[in-house]
């Protein structure tokens, strides 16, 4: 088992249930903790080696929330729900007729919806726009040495620059 990455500082600590240290947000969270988080492996939430899977649970969530509370949804969940909307019609639709059509139209919405979730719809995965993003800054940014937060405002601020450097046609 890979060894959690932990703040020897002991900064913006949680303790849950006795004396387990977790990150409380993603302000302190590493960006690394954040990948392994994302992708189920919530126990990257503890600072230290020790807790509970409640309690990296509850760790999680505070910090999804913290993350939630900063940069909201935005445009690219909006597109998910509805994608997750037009996905859950066409099953409905297959229930209550039976036409093998609507259960396509249900897989087209799957795949649609698979390639959204990569990375907040970019395509890429994490590590991929980290390089994209060490490029821009002129300096190699490591996810165990980054927050979450340092993360998410770098990429803001790479799409806003993006944004008002765009080519103009013509």
């Amino acid at each position: 088992m890979d060894a959690k990455f932990s703040d020897d500082t002991g900064s913006n600590s949680i303790k849950l249930s006795g004396s387990n240290e977790y990150f409380e947000s993603i302000e302190d969270l590493p960006l690394w903790n954040w990948i392994k988080c994302t992708n189920g492996e919530l126990e990257y939430t503890r600072k230290g080696s020790t807790g509970s899977d409640a309690q990296d649970q509850v760790a999680w969530d505070q910090i999804y929330d913290d993350y939630l509370d900063q940069y909201g949804l935005g445009k690219i969940y909006e597109r998910m729900l509805k994608t997750m909307h037009k996905k859950a019609i066409a099953e409905l639709d297959y229930c209550i007729t039976g036409e093998r059509f609507n259960l396509t139209q249900a897989e087209v919405q799957e795949s649609v919806l698979a390639g959204m979730l990569k990375n907040a719809g970019s395509g890429r995965t994490i590590e991929q726009t980290l390089i994209h993003l060490s490029k821009w800054i002129g300096q190699w940014i490591k996810p165990k040495e980054i927050s979450a937060k340092e993360y998410f405002t770098l990429l803001k601020e790479l799409e806003n620059y993006n944004k008002i450097n765009k080519p103009t046609d013509g």
